[in-house]
């Protein structure tokens, strides 16, 4: 079998499960309290000014091979309303960066079966919202960091 025959199921598989869980949530968030409808976002505050984002994942690679997934649950804290308005417009931007700075991390500075720097992510993923955003104000507040391994 050719490598390409060997990776690409593992390929086509890992797009849906990057792509398939934000797709429903990439729509609009819920309001506070509210949760979407297969309930994958739980409240982790009552703060009105909290917008839970879908759920992160990277590949996490060892020895040239997919080892695992890196899942992470965030979510913004916007005080600023218009700004609330432009992270809702900026979603799948932010989730494209998102991701990006993920596989760059989970790439470069994570191996496979240490645990995972939650400062270090935190910092990526809050760098990345500045960014795309093009101002601060969105602060990224993590809930959660598994990795899945095969």
């Amino acid at each position: 079998m050719t490598l390409i025959a060997r990776t690409l199921p593992a390929l086509l598989g890992l797009i849906l499960i990057l792509v398939a869980p934000g797709i429903s949530a990439l729509a609009s968030p819920p309001a506070s309290g509210e949760s979407t409808e297969d309930g994958r976002h739980r409240m982790i505050t009552s703060s009105e000014t909290y917008m839970p984002l879908p759920p992160l994942t990277a590949t996490v690679q060892a020895n040239r091979r997919a080892r695992g997934l890196l899942q992470i649950e965030a979510g913004l804290e916007i005080s600023d309303s218009r700004l609330r308005h432009r992270v809702e417009r900026y979603m799948p931007r932010l989730r494209n960066a998102y991701v990006s700075a993920l596989s760059i991390y989970t790439g470069m500075h994570y191996s496979f079966g240490e645990v995972p720097d939650a400062d270090r992510i935190a910092q990526i993923l809050q760098e990345a919202t500045d960014i795309t955003l093009g101002q601060e104000g969105a602060e990224v507040l993590i809930g959660m960091i598994i990795i899945h391994a095969d």
